[in-house]
Parts: structure tokens; sequence; C-alpha cells
């Protein structure tokens, strides 16, 4: 049996890689497109990121139930479908409405943040539940580590593979790939784990979640799916320079992730989420005042990996808290909620990008402060917000697990 879940971890892992490879093609070349083929405005742009990410928030939530109630594999199917029908929307017909159904289709939002630290979307839920039935507590982590560390590597080849051919050769390319990857589900071995009703033990954990994925959504939506149109509007750089550095940043943010498991050792979940990203924060306020591509790129390069580092210890310590029967629910609402409010985010940020036009010029009136500087002032103050409150919910629930652990306190509920 555990050679079967072992076997079942690499075809995960394989098909997290090729798919990875596919959302970071997609990912550039739809920046590019909607910029240089559709004559997409940046606020325009900003209301079709935060359109994709309200509906996959609201998919991730279906997907999280359907994990529970109708089983791992058939939820992997369907969520992975609609990946591939994301570059092939676009190959049918290329017109705003298309651009519109496939950024909802792909969550061309959420996957777009590849420097962020993977590819995210729907599939995200299942993905997560899968990995928990398959490793033991005190191994987790790293199985997390390392499966975030192979799929961001591939989705930096796939940023730097967006940057290079023709529009129509790199969706289809996404096509055949992300197609590809679903061939990797039939040989997986997973345990049949299901709940028996909609109601769950760990509901209250399942709000708390909820909440600090509010605000990690809603800090990420004001900035991150904006930084990559301020690389093309606001300082012209062309589409292979601003692949390199999504892929550079990426890489960064990769390798960084593995050291999640020692991170999580010496510091626990609490301390490693307080330190990486209270970094973000001077990184955030300096990034609109950059002046040059050159600056901008390099506090980009220093952004992702500070954000992404503790992800693997937060997934771990997610559903560690978690029953197996509820794992797909409550990782559903977790990034449910996060993708939701990192929508709203990008709605609420749109407006102060008006003063910035296809040609990349700011209205002189803005002064020394550019209006788009706003939004990264707020998320300068939500995710101190966001660091309290963590600690407020979690406090106690990490010093019962570390008992747990030693032996000094009877299983959690959840």
């Amino acid at each position: 049996m555990m050679d079967n879940y072992r076997q079942s971890l690499i075809y995960l892992a394989a098909m997290r890689t090729v798919r990875s490879v596919a959302a970071g093609i997609i990912y550039v070349v739809f920046t590019y497109l909607a910029k240089e083929v559709l004559h997409i405005s940046m606020f325009e742009l900003g209301i079709i990121y935060a359109t994709a990410g309200a509906a996959t928030a609201a998919l991730s939530v279906v997907v999280g139930y359907m994990t529970d109630l109708i089983g791992r594999k058939a939820s992997l199917y369907i969520s992975s479908a609609l990946l591939v029908l994301t570059p092939l929307v676009l190959l049918v017909h290329l017109s705003l409405a298309t651009a519109f159904a496939a950024a909802i289709l792909g969550g061309i939002s959420a996957t777009g943040a590849m420097g962020a630290g993977g590819v995210g979307g729907v599939v995200g839920p299942v993905q997560n539940t899968i990995i928990a039935d398959l490793t033991k507590d005190l191994g987790r982590t790293r199985v997390i580590s390392l499966l975030w560390f192979i799929g961001s590597l591939a989705a930096a080849g796939g940023t730097l593979l967006g940057g290079y051919f023709s529009y129509w050769d790199e969706l289809v390319m996404a096509t055949v790939i992300a197609a590809a990857a679903m061939l990797l589900i039939p040989p997986m071995k997973l345990p049949d784990v299901r709940a028996r009703g909609l109601s769950m033990r760990s509901a209250s954990n399942a709000f708390k979640f909820s909440m600090t994925g509010l605000m990690n959504g809603l800090t990420s939506g004001l900035t991150t799916p904006f930084i990559l149109p301020i690389f093309a509007y606001i300082y012209h750089a062309p589409r292979a320079l601003a692949s390199d550095v999504v892929a550079a940043a990426s890489l960064v943010a990769t390798f960084s992730m593995l050291a999640a498991p020692e991170l999580e050792r010496r510091m626990g979940f609490l301390r490693s989420i307080t330190i990486t990203r209270a970094l973000t924060i001077p990184i955030m306020l300096a990034f609109p005042f950059a002046g040059s591509f050159w600056v901008a790129a390099a506090l980009y390069l220093l952004y992702p990996m500070f954000r992404v580092i503790a992800i693997p210890v937060q997934q771990s310590f997610l559903l560690e808290l978690t029953p197996p029967e509820e794992r797909g629910r409550v990782s559903g609402l977790n990034q449910g909620s996060r993708l939701l409010f990192s929508s709203v985010g990008t709605y609420a940020a749109s407006p102060f990008f008006l003063d910035v036009s296809e040609a990349g010029s700011v209205a002189s009136e803005a002064g020394p402060v550019p209006m788009y500087a706003v939004p990264f002032f707020l998320y300068a103050v939500l995710m101190a917000a966001n660091i309290y409150m963590y600690w407020r919910f979690f406090a106690k629930d990490e010093a019962r697990l570390a008992a747990r652990r030693q032996g000094l306190a009877p299983a959690l509920e959840g």
C-alpha cells in the first residue's frame, strides 16, 4: 500500500510539473495579448483579473466540496480540464469576450502569480487533500515543499517559453501540455475518503482559515496582478525581458520553499508566517517609487520569496488540524476566500491605474506620489493586520499540536 501511495505522489508531482509549464505560458501570453493585440487598458485588464479571481474562488469552494463528497480522483479530472479549455478558447476566437472566458476558466489572475509560488487555480484544494491523504503529519511539510518546488520550477520554465514564440504557437503549446497533464491521473492509487454529509466538525477552523485566507487574498489582489502590467505599461519592458524577470522571481521563490521544513523546525508555524510576511511590507512600500525597470525588477525578485517561503508550513498546519473527510472543504474554503478577496482587492486597486495609459504615461498631477502607489500602501496596513490575525486565531492551536506531537495531549478532533 505504501508503495502505491509513493507512486501516486510521483504521478501527482509529474502532473503538477506538466500543468505548471502550461500555466506559466498562459500567464505571460495572456498579458501581452491583452496589451498588444486586443489593446486592453491596464484598468480593463485589472477588471478581467478580478472577475477571473472571483470565478475561481467560487469554483474552488465547489471543488473542495466535490473532493470530500464524490472522491479525490473524479474531482481531479474535472478541475484539471479547465486549464485545457483556457488556451483552447483563445485559439478558437480571440476577442474581449473570449479573453474574459479564458481568464475565468483558467483563473488567470491566480495562475498568473507565477512568481508567487506556483499554479493555484481550482485544482488546489483537491491536490492539497491528496497530499495530506498520502503523507503523515511530520513529513507533510517536506512533501508539500518539494511539490511546490517542482511545480514552481516548471512554472518558471513556462514563463520563459511564454516570451519567445508566436502567440498562436504558445497557445497551441499550452493546450497540448495541459491536456498531457491529465494523462497522469489514471495511474494514481488514492484512498477512497468521503464525507457522510455536509456538516463539518472543524467548522471553527474552516472559519479561521477562511478569514486569514481573506486577508491574504486582499493584500495579494491589491498589488500582485499589476506587477507584470507595470513592467509592460509603465516601464515598456519587452515581452521576452518581462518573462525573464517573472521566471527569475519564480526561481528565487521556488528555491526558497525548500527551506520551509527547516523554517518550521526552527520557528514553528506562527513565527515563520510573521517574519517572512512582515519582510514583504517594506518591499511593497518601495515598489511604486522604484523609478526604473531594473530597480522594480530587483524588488520583485525579493517579494515572491518572502511571500511564499512559509506556504508549505501553512498548508501542512491547515491539513494537520483538519479531519481527512473534511480536508477538501476546508482547503476549498481557505482558497475560495483568498481568491474572492484577491478579486475584491484587484477591483479596488484598478481605478488607481486609470491614469496609466497604454502608452505608459501617468498623469502629471499625481505629483511625487503616483496614484497607483495607493494599493501598495494599503498592502502594508492590511498585511500587518493579517499577521495579528494569525496570532489571535492560531496561537493555542499551535501549542496543542506541539503537545500532541510530543505525546503530551490527546489527538485533536480537527
